[in-house]
């Protein structure tokens, strides 16, 4: 799981730089876990892990943001290669084609909304602060692979639990209790993920996680030469791997609204990384 741990920490490193909802980070993680498992993920190709990664948070940018950052603009933040915006959108469509255009999952943020809602959360006077607290715990979980063994509403549910106790211990026994009540969840399974959720939150904290914007980014270091690699692949949906069917989501209740422009320029490169796909 050493390509997925680099992936997946460079997604949420560039949704941090960007200040990307929580939402898009989790999309672009779960995208990028179902391509990783598709026969289309070549592990041998030194560029494919990043160039996947940048394929998916693109998708999951347009899928939740107001307004995406150009593609170019995306490779920053410790990009090893820099990849031509036709080349990213060839690997858009192969990623797309992987997840059978499916774009809406359900996700830990999806049941977390939920929960907020059935406890009426969406009216507490601490409300941002749970989203945000939420959303942070989330990421940090979804950045350690052990956390595909568990289904997003008990990854919901671990996180539900341990931040109401932070934000509103008063209460915190009676909510518990409510949750027991509309959700059926193995007990056993949310002490495991609550376990897990202490775990890499007290290895990895969550300041890193914090909402931050630059803007103008400086311009990631091009690998010398070029790569001259060719990557096939047959394109018919038939030939790749389903993924299991999932519902849409609802619409957060806390989804931020950008309405100021994300304009990014990077510095004039020299040299990129040219790798054909084939149409």
């Amino acid at each position: 799981m050493g390509l997925r741990k680099e992936a997946v920490d460079w997604i949420i490193r560039v949704s941090g730089y960007y200040g990307f909802v929580g939402l898009t980070s989790v999309l672009a993680v779960h995208y990028f876990d179902r391509f990783l498992l598709s026969p289309a993920f070549q592990k041998d190709k030194p560029w494919m892990n990043q160039l996947a990664a940048v394929a998916c948070l693109s998708l999951a940018s347009k899928v939740e943001e107001i307004q995406a950052p150009l593609l170019m603009d995306l490779q920053v933040e410790g990009a090893k290669f820099v990849f031509e915006s036709k080349t990213i959108m060839k690997m858009e469509l192969l990623v797309l084609s992987a997840l059978g255009w499916k774009m809406n999952p359900v996700t830990p943020i999806s049941f977390i909304d939920y929960i907020m809602r059935r406890l009426g959360l969406v009216t507490h006077c601490r409300h941002s602060e749970l989203v945000r607290r939420c959303e942070r715990v989330v990421l940090a979980v979804i950045n350690d692979s052990r956390s595909l063994d568990y289904l997003p509403s008990v990854i919901a549910t671990a996180t539900m639990n341990l931040v109401i106790k932070e934000v509103d211990p008063d209460n915190a026994y009676d909510y518990q209790n409510q949750l027991k009540g509309f959700l059926d969840i193995n007990e056993e399974l949310l002490d495991d993920c609550s376990k897990l959720i202490l775990e890499v939150t007290d290895y990895h904290g969550t300041s890193h996680l914090a909402t931050r914007k630059r803007k103008y980014p400086s311009a990631p270091g091009s690998p010398n030469g070029v790569i001259d690699s060719y990557f096939s692949s047959d394109n018919s949906c038939d030939s790749w791997a389903a993924a299991s069917s999932v519902s849409s989501s609802p619409e957060p209740v806390l989804k931020k609204i950008r309405a100021q422009e994300q304009q990014m320029r990077l510095a004039p490169m020299s040299h990129y990384v040219g790798i054909e796909l084939p149409t």
